[in-house]
Parts: structure tokens; C-alpha cells; sequence
């Protein structure tokens, strides 16, 4: 475990919250098949109409594919995508 997961695991311990909420992993929310959220991306890496892909932490990449996607909220690190969704992957 390295220095950086260590802290943020006492944090979630100590203020007894999940492990996620103080990880640097992005966390993802899809809402109905047709839009998605995703908070703690590090940039986007891809964007079209059929496939958005954004940075995640560690070299991670996440990848959501569909039909007639858009982007229709990037704020700090924070993305809202809609569109029929087919997929949505952690790589």
C-alpha cells in the first residue's frame, strides 16, 4: 500500500466514511441508461458521438461508449455524459 492510500484509508476510518469517498478513484453513476457521472476524472482523452473516454487516477482509463453522446458537463473534475449508453468501462 503505498503513502497515499494509507492516508486516505485512515481518513475513511477515522471520520467512518466508505474507502471511496477518500481515494483518488473516480467514482461513476449511471442513471438510466442514458446518462452518466463521472467525478474524479483527470482529464478527457477521446470524444465523438459513439465513444467519450476520460483519464482516471493511476493510468486508468474510462471509457464509456453509446450512440449520440455529449458531453454536457465538464467542471473541474466532474462530467456529465448522455446518449444511449452501451457500455461503461474501467480499464
Amino acid at each position: 500500500m503505498n503513502m497515499k492510500q494509507s492516508v486516505a484509508g485512515r481518513v475513511a476510518a477515522r471520520f467512518d466514511l466508505p474507502a471511496e469517498a477518500a481515494s483518488a478513484a473516480p467514482r461513476i453513476t449511471i442513471s438510466g441508461g442514458d446518462r452518466v457521472l463521472v467525478e474524479g476524472h483527470r482529464g478527457l482523452l477521446e470524444y465523438g458521438e459513439d465513444r467519450i473516454a476520460a483519464a482516471g487516477a493511476g493510468g486508468s482509463r474510462i471509457l464509456i461508449k453509446g450512440d449520440a453522446l455529449r458531453l454536457r458537463t465538464m467542471r473541474g473534475r466532474e462530467l456529465v455524459v448522455t446518449g444511449r449508453l452501451w457500455s461503461v468501462e474501467l480499464e
